[in-house]
């Protein structure tokens, strides 16, 4: 039977190791995809996901159950990874190509194609942006709880989706008009 998510915070914040392995594999590549989006970088992702999660290492017991865990979580990542990138001085339009995306053979052309204009693209997006269709479209979080993570009211949320949806469709437009639902659908 698999643990909650607060069941093993509670777990971790009685200094269950066991408990931490399992929400570290739970929790890490999620988290480290989320922070590679935000920081830019693929190369700060795996330290920012292992900050974070030492932080709900150090501070499990201070979690007060007002959110969702993983709201708790991307919120602490969200915020190391802005200053990572600030960090790192990345300029808007420096994009680093996803290895997942190199190698699929001529059938996934079209789909890599698509994916690599979508990272672009996202590069090209304010982090406030990025980060609202990131916890969006990959991560499934609801409006609450982007709100939550980037400790913004929900209209600001749906300002953002809508300002980001529109730079995006501009950014991935092509003949057909079709490419920004096909991105994110």
């Amino acid at each position: 039977m698999q643990q909650t998510d607060e069941a093993l915070l509670a777990a971790i914040a009685g200094g269950d190791m066991a408990a931490f392995e399992i929400f570290h594999r739970r929790y890490f590549p999620r988290v480290m995809r989320f922070a590679a989006r935000i920081a830019d970088s693929q190369d700060a992702a795996e330290e920012i996901a292992n900050d974070a999660l030492m932080t709900v290492w150090r501070t499990a017991d201070r979690f007060e159950g007002r959110s969702k865990v993983s709201t708790w979580i991307f919120g602490i990542a969200y915020r190391m990874s802005l200053k990572a990138r600030q960090k790192l001085g990345r300029r808007r339009n420096d994009v680093e190509l996803d290895e997942e995306l190199i190698g699929g053979g001529a059938d996934e052309a079209a789909a890599v194609i698509l994916r690599t204009d979508l990272a672009g693209a996202m590069g090209q997006l304010k982090p406030e942006l990025r980060a609202v269709v990131e916890l969006t479209y990959f991560n499934g979080c609801l409006y609450t709880e982007i709100a939550e993570i980037l400790e913004c009211p929900v209209g600001t949320v749906k300002t953002r989706m809508m300002t980001a949806r529109r730079r995006l469709r501009q950014m991935l437009a092509d003949d057909d008009g079709d490419a920004m639902e096909m991105a994110l659908g």
